[in-house]
């Protein structure tokens, strides 16, 4: 998309390069990678008491995997589904029938105190500026209205992942590392979290950290790899390297047991509310 070097890219064109590399990766994103942490976005939504809520924004909804586990929550909520990638948001509209959205999440176009509930889930760390991302849905927000939000801590990547990288490596691949969009150190433990919030102006009710841990089917993590994680750097070799790269890697992976394809990882959930009309915060624990 750009042979300029990261450095000379401003934080909104690297984040105009992540959303078209989600679009091209959009299919196996949500085949393969969203039931790895689709679950506990899932847990964090029952957490959000959103029976009563009338209107509801997914702030960076991608490929709609959360929205069904909205719409159970809130049946009678009006949902509205934002994110800046095109490819992700036409898989979403195979499983939402509401409202969806091309947004950037730190650019909101919705009038002040227009929702109920904010989901932000998996989001914070792929934006220039998360506290930009949490004052725009803090604006949007009615006064009393609650947002949850999902962060990386620390993962453990499959003991296979070290084969591909270092088989790419050998071959010569690379890619565009983008720096502002890869913000994982703002939000990777419930200290930090909370910090962004009560900066943004909420209150955290309640903070809590959770451990994934997914077991991939050998073929599935090749799939991924292939389609998604590995992508762009083996599109970096022409075509008779890419081949040569690939035997390689199968040949090496040929003799692994399950335990390589184990993945963990450590995620921190928090739920927090925007102040009254009076100013104050709720010090309800929603747990």
């Amino acid at each position: 998309m750009t042979d300029r070097a990261p450095a000379e890219l401003t934080g909104e064109e690297q984040t105009a390069i992540l959303a078209e590399r989600y679009s091209q990766r959009a299919e196996a994103y949500d085949k393969l990678w969203s039931p790895v942490i689709r679950p506990a976005g899932e847990r964090l939504i029952r957490q959000l008491s959103l029976k009563a809520a009338r209107s509801i924004i997914d702030v960076g909804t991608g490929a709609g995997a959360l929205l069904p586990a909205i719409r159970r929550a809130a049946p009678s909520a009006a949902i509205f589904g934002i994110d800046r990638s095109d490819g992700m948001l036409r898989l979403a509209w195979k499983k939402h029938s509401g409202s969806l959205a091309l947004m950037d999440v730190q650019k909101l176009a919705f009038a002040a105190n227009r929702f109920d509930a904010a989901v932000v889930a998996f989001v914070l760390f792929h934006v220039p500026s998360p506290q930009r991302c949490l004052d725009e849905v803090n604006r949007v927000l009615k006064p009393g209205g609650s947002v949850g939000t999902v962060t990386w801590g620390a993962e453990r990547i499959p003991m296979a992942s070290a084969i591909w990288d270092e088989e790419l490596e050998g071959a010569g691949a690379h890619y565009l590392e983008l720096s502002a969009t890869d913000n994982r150190a703002c939000c990777d433990d419930a200290e930090k979290v909370t910090a962004l919030f009560e900066q943004t102006g909420f209150s955290v009710t309640r903070v809590w950290s959770e451990t994934i841990e997914y077991r991939w089917r050998p073929e599935d993590y090749f799939d991924y790899q292939m389609r998604s994680t590995s992508r762009l750097r083996l599109l970096s070799l022409d075509e008779g390297d890419r081949e040569a790269c690939l035997r390689r890697i199968r040949r090496r992976l040929s003799g692994s047991d399950d335990e390589q394809y184990v993945y963990s990882g450590d995620v921190v959930m928090a739920i927090a509310r925007k102040a009254d009309a009076g100013g104050a915060t709720s010090g309800e624990n929603d747990g």
